[in-house]
């Protein structure tokens, strides 16, 4: 499928930008731009600001609530931004869309970003904020009961790694893991059609991947850990049902699909939306494309239904 003529457009003005020069330059840019970015009106209860405690320091959160009586179903979301950048701010917009569509309350979490903190700070961080939310349901107004973990590109991989944990450690149950365009394999890129196919021109491009790994990762071989690269975890077995979502021209596309194709042969319920046109970060975009709306949406219905909220779900 060609690219969507909307997100065509949107990487055309991204071309004609000023490009950040360094880590401290694209922090600063994509804050900015998240400012200004229009958004996808939805109607939610509200939100609220809040700090939780981590494993090193507190951890800025936000709340979101849907309208209606509660107590609702709960989501805990991490942001995506290759481990060195983006927060609760830039994925303003995705956690609204996910409360309103899902009618499930959403906590979304910063966790420590690298380089200053390379993993395992992240996946610490990340589980931590789980344990609070499914223990700290009534504080929340939320029904920590009905939990779920979603996140996008590196936020993904959080969001793995807790159900990997949970599974692991004897920690909370987890209804459903949202996946948008996870990064699961820091081992065999090579593999991938998709890395060489959109390797540059659609906004997340292979060589900013690679500055990303050497961010995050402070020794080469903790590429193969499970919580970086769950597609060589050593089994993926009684995991929650997952929806994951791919982008058609993004560099990530082809070890996302690997990853729910694991995740069936494992025997775990999983669902592969791919997103036709789409680039990575498309679920920050809906507000430009209609069609990236509609995928949203999708993942939000599944979501829903996965919580006991909704009846439709992400399949056509």
């Amino acid at each position: 499928m060609a690219l969507d003529p909307h997100l065509k457009e949107v990487l055309l003005q991204m071309a004609a930008a000023p490009q950040p020069n360094g880590l401290e330059e694209l922090r600063a840019a994509v804050i900015a731009n998240a400012a200004r970015s229009p958004k996808r009106p939805v109607e939610i209860a509200g939100t609220r600001d809040l700090t939780i405690p981590g494993p090193a320091s507190d951890l800025p959160a936000r709340l979101y609530t849907p309208v209606g009586e509660g107590p609702h179903p709960l989501t805990v979301y991490f942001h995506g931004g290759g481990f060195v950048a983006y927060s609760i701010e830039t994925h303003d917009s995705v956690c609204r869309e996910l409360c309103a569509g899902a009618n499930s309350a959403v906590l979304s979490v910063e966790y420590r970003l690298a380089p200053e903190h390379r993993f395992p700070a992240g996946v610490e961080d990340a589980y931590a904020a789980l344990l609070w939310a499914a223990a700290h349901g009534e504080e929340l107004g939320a029904d920590s009961s009905r939990l779920a973990v979603a996140g996008d590109s590196a936020g993904a991989s959080l969001a793995i790694a807790c159900t990997l944990r949970a599974r692991d450690e004897g920690g909370p149950r987890i209804r459903a893991q949202l996946l948008i365009y996870p990064a699961v394999d820091f081992v065999n890129t090579g593999r991938y059609p998709s890395r060489r196919e959109n390797a540059e021109g659609f906004f997340l491009t292979e060589e900013r991947m690679r500055f990303f790994a050497q961010m995050y990762l402070e020794d080469p071989e903790h590429g193969a850990h499970p919580h970086v690269s769950p597609l060589h975890a050593a089994g993926l077995h009684d995991l929650p049902p997952a929806l994951v979502m791919t982008a058609e021209f993004d560099p990530l596309r082809d070890e996302g699909a690997a990853y729910a194709e694991a995740l069936q042969a494992a025997g775990v319920r999983a669902d592969h939306l791919p997103g036709p046109g789409m680039i990575h970060g498309f679920a920050n975009m809906t507000a430009f494309s209609p069609a990236a709306a509609g995928l949203l949406d999708r993942a939000a219905g599944w979501l829903g239904a996965e919580l006991g909220t909704r009846q439709e779900s992400a399949r056509e």
